[in-house]
């Protein structure tokens, strides 16, 4: 588990970088195990669960479109511990972690990257196999790089050397895609102008296919927030809307569910792209007061999996105001691991 952002890992979450440094301080405190609700209704026949409403830009394609309340167990792992027996309807996992061995990354050009085994090498395909199936979310990086990842070469900018990238206060190197710092070593801002990101945008698309390939239900795409965060490039909401968009069609050309990760801090952001989205996965939202942004995804029928940290806030209150809203709410470590996990019901 990293306990502050200066620790490099495989499944870093889209929380506010500068924010992150005084929780994860928070968390050093310790943190206790616990589980939720291990019951509820089987999520649906092998081909995974009843689809939500078929409205909206996010259209009618066959893919999981979850109504609040219809998960009534899920679960969020990005960073070992792991635990794959967690009774739950939904697993949240990054894509890297669970890629077994022999995958690879394809581009156009024909060029391929070799991606070595995870930790969760196979769980996709594990999980499928059980009665009742959950559904598997891959948690994928869209909008920040990780120069840790087995294709970390292909994005315009790259040094084998991330000191060699220029960061705040220095100025981005022209035709590079790398900004400044996320507040996580050896991750940074990516350029999401509508102008610049065809550049590297064909990097996250092989990653989508990899993820279809190997089966995922739907993706996890994060990051894509750089706004009040010091990117590094100028930056506007409509670049950063445009972004969440082109994302969400992405997935859905692949038949992936797809769910809008952040972005919710801006007001009326959240109520602009919810069509577009099948779900919502907001970090802090009751820390920040924030989760009153997220009710067009409710009123459109789409679930919302809000996600508070421990240590944060005070979980009975963090539960009722998601239980209040009609989220499917759950109290995690920071990052989510299979160390802690408490669950929001009615409360």
């Amino acid at each position: 588990m990293r306990s502050e952002p200066s620790t490099p890992s495989p499944g870093t979450t889209g929380i506010r970088p500068f924010a992150a440094t005084v929780l994860a301080l928070l968390l050093l405190g310790g943190c206790a195990s616990a589980s939720g609700p291990d019951t509820g209704p089987d999520p649906g026949p092998d081909t995974g669960p009843d689809t939500g409403p078929d409205t909206g830009p996010d259209g009618g394609g066959d893919w999981w479109r979850p109504a609040p309340g219809e998960v009534a167990s899920w679960e969020w792992q990005l960073e070992e511990p792991y635990d794959l027996g967690v009774d739950a309807q939904m697993y949240d996992l990054d894509l890297f972690e669970v890629a077994p061995e022999g995958s690879e990354l394809r581009y156009p050009d024909g060029e391929v990257v070799e991606v070595p085994a995870g930790p969760l090498a196979g769980a996709v395909d594990e999980l499928h196999a059980r009665d009742p199936r959950p559904v598997v979310i891959c948690y994928i990086d869209t909008g920040a790089y990780e120069h840790y990842r087995p294709d970390a070469r292909m994005f315009p900018g790259y040094e084998e050397d991330l000191e060699d990238v220029p960061d705040r206060p220095a100025a981005p190197e022209e035709g590079s895609a790398l900004g400044w710092s996320s507040g996580w070593e050896e991750e940074r801002w990516m350029d999401i102008r509508a102008s610049e990101r065809d550049a590297w945008t064909g990097v996250i698309w092989a990653r989508f296919d990899l993820a279809e390939e190997l089966g995922c239900d739907g993706v996890e795409p994060d990051q894509n927030n750089p706004l009040g965060n010091d990117p590094g490039f100028p930056i506007t909401l409509e670049d950063q809307h445009s972004w969440y968009v082109e994302l969400a069609e992405q997935a859905h050309a692949r038949g992936l569910s797809v769910g809008m990760k952040n972005g919710h801090d801006r007001p009326g952001s959240a109520a602009e792209l919810a069509g577009h989205f099948d779900w919502a996965l907001p970090e802090e939202c009751v820390q920040f007061d924030e989760c009153d942004e997220l009710k067009p995804f409710i009123d459109q029928g789409k679930a919302v999996f809000a996600v508070d940290y421990q240590g944060a806030v005070d979980e009975d209150e963090a539960c009722r105001e998601h239980a209040r809203l009609g989220f499917d709410g759950m109290i995690k470590d920071l990052p989510p691991t299979a160390a802690y996990r408490r669950t929001c019901g009615e409360e």
